[in-house]
């Protein structure tokens, strides 16, 4: 009778608890488990807005190896950002036409500040131009013949270094000789830029969106004769993004591509070219 008793009887020393075995210890690792898949996801999500976002700068930055067309097609995009609001006709009147981009993938050095002269003179500057004393932009005040537009002040004033080379080494000391116009902020209020251009020849000139916008409503920059507008796409800073990924620097960059005097010099009947670098 006993043993019938005990069948299928669980005595309370045969049971042997755990903590895993208590609803606190379950509740606590469901926690733990739940914690660990949110980190993880979190992670996930992270390591793909990384991916693309690297994905996206190596595609912008590979475009200046693409066809004029292509590369219109790109800036198009940047313009519609910009003016979201705008209708396709109306953005349409503000492009710059592909017949203006100039394609520059046989230049085949690293597109760096050190190959930037190079860069220039064999895309954009035919061999007698700065040379030929003859030249408007040699003997014009504040009407360059190359514009080269940054998104950086201090990059900017590392690039008017550089191109220094393009210029006659022969009038280099002198006082009135033309020279390579530094047109940022940094340093440097607007008056102090108008009265730069207003008293110097600037065969070469480099600044940043803004103030080159401000410049040319001033009346104090010039583009009846400029050749070229050089978009400095190749450079990037330390979060890696380029003049277009910066909202506040490629609205102000597309402001001033879109502005009469440059909307009008891309449409001339020897319009000037715009390159990416």
């Amino acid at each position: 009778m006993g043993d019938e008793l005990d069948d299928g009887l669980l005595l309370e020393g045969d049971v042997a608890y755990t903590d895993d075995a208590t609803p606190s210890g379950n509740k606590r690792g469901h926690a733990e488990d739940v914690s660990e898949s949110k980190k993880r996801k979190r992670r996930e999500k992270r390591h793909k807005k990384s991916a693309v976002y690297h994905a996206n700068v190596a595609a912008e930055k590979s475009i200046t190896a693409q066809s004029a067309e292509m590369q219109a097609d790109f800036l198009a995009a940047q313009f519609r950002k910009t003016f979201p609001k705008l209708s396709a006709l109306e953005v349409q009147d503000t492009l710059v036409p592909a017949s203006a981009v100039k394609e520059t993938f046989t230049f085949d050095a690293p597109r760096t500040l050190e190959h930037m002269a190079d860069y220039l003179a064999q895309s954009a500057l035919p061999a007698t131009t700065l040379a030929d004393a003859s030249k408007p932009w040699m003997k014009e005040h504040g009407a360059p013949c190359i514009l080269v537009v940054s998104g950086n002040a201090q990059r900017a004033a590392g690039i008017a270094r550089t191109l220094r080379a393009l210029l006659p080494h022969e009038q280099a000391k002198k006082s009135d000789a033309p020279t390579v116009a530094k047109l940022f902020a940094r340093h440097f209020k607007v008056d102090e830029h108008v009265a730069l251009l207003q008293s110097h020849a600037t065969p070469l000139a480099v600044g940043t969106p803004h103030r080159l916008q401000q410049l040319l409503d001033r009346g104090a920059l010039q583009i009846a004769h400029t050749c070229a507008v050089v978009l400095d796409h190749s450079w990037t800073d330390a979060k890696s993004r380029t003049i277009f990924d910066t909202p506040e620097t490629r609205d102000a960059l597309i402001h001033l591509l879109g502005h009469s005097p440059l909307r009008d010099a891309f449409r001339r009947a020897q319009p000037c070219r715009l390159l990416l670098f």
